[in-house]
């Protein structure tokens, strides 16, 4: 039932709904929810590609990443190290967007390991509006590191309980 869901959310036009009905009916949403508060929702991703692999929704229509503040990405982050708490292994919190986005609602990918190393991602980037309460200038931060915003990923790598590292690619 949770992968033919998917299937269907998967259609562009029901951005809006699956915002709508996280948004304001996350009781409806059928799916094992893992935490929610009244900003994000997180449950187990219904086509899971990683080890441990949950989605963190903010509660809000958001069709994009674009679309979200500093506050609602603070409150992803928060969500995310929630989860992970007292879990010493090494995590990444991802963010698709573009036409790596599948469901038109902003959401990010939490799972166990290190992607960052699995891709050989060499880069980091300066991006401290994912780490803390300032402006998520996502336009300039892509345009800043040349990643087109038409497919892009954010990732952030959390090792061994220090403060992330930030990829682009």
């Amino acid at each position: 039932m949770g992968k033919l869901l998917f299937r269907v959310a998967r259609l562009k036009i029901m951005g809006v709904l699956v915002g709508f009905a996280l948004a304001y009916l996350p009781f409806l949403v059928p799916v094992k929810k893992i935490m929610q508060n009244k900003h994000t929702v997180a449950f187990w991703h219904p086509a899971a590609a990683y080890p441990d692999h949950a989605l963190i929704i903010p509660r809000k229509v958001a069709p994009t990443v674009f679309n979200l503040t500093d506050a609602d990405f603070a409150a992803v982050v928060e969500m995310a190290t929630q989860m992970r708490k007292g879990d010493a292994r090494d995590f990444a919190l991802v963010i698709n967007g573009g036409a790596r986005q599948d469901v038109m609602q902003a959401h990010f990918h939490l799972f166990t390991g290190n992607v960052a190393a699995q891709k050989g991602l060499a880069n980091k980037v300066d991006a401290p509006f994912l780490l803390a309460n300032q402006s998520p200038d996502l336009h300039s931060i892509l345009q800043q590191y040349n990643v087109p915003k038409a497919s892009f990923s954010i990732i952030m790598q959390f090792e061994g309980g220090n403060k992330p590292a930030i990829y682009l690619t």
